[in-house]
């Protein structure tokens, strides 16, 4: 006897979860569905304009990143320019070159780079 009023105890709360579990469900649907019916209130023109602003945004970071992707490439290249000339002879370089100005420096290696090129030939 004892066990039939356990079981059916345990079958009351288990019909008991069940039901609980049916009416969130049935909330989150209305839920769901009113947030649908806000979204369709919402006039073409604001959507656009939600969807713009959306863009704009997407836009701007992927700005951010492509800067901060250009900023690694240089530094990369930085790197490997060092690593093939030495960081002495890389302090040298700029040194000489400030004390020329660096338009004039590069101006004047272009040009014995292009000799160099020439006489290769």
């Amino acid at each position: 006897m004892r066990e039939a009023l356990h079981n059916d105890a345990r079958a009351q709360e288990h019909q008991a979860k069940k039901g609980l579990e049916i009416s969130w469900v049935i909330v989150h649907h209305r839920k769901t569905f009113r947030g649908m019916e806000i979204d369709e209130m919402v006039s073409k023109v604001e959507r656009e304009r939600r969807a713009l602003e959306a863009a704009e945004r997407d836009l701007q970071e992927r700005r951010e990143k492509l800067v901060e992707l250009e900023r690694e490439e240089a530094q990369r290249e930085l790197d490997r320019c060092l690593k093939k000339v030495g960081s002495e002879q890389a302090l040298e370089l700029l040194r000489l070159a400030i004390k020329v100005k660096p338009k004039a420096a590069v101006a004047a290696l272009r040009d014995m780079a292009d000799a160099k090129g020439q006489t290769a030939s």
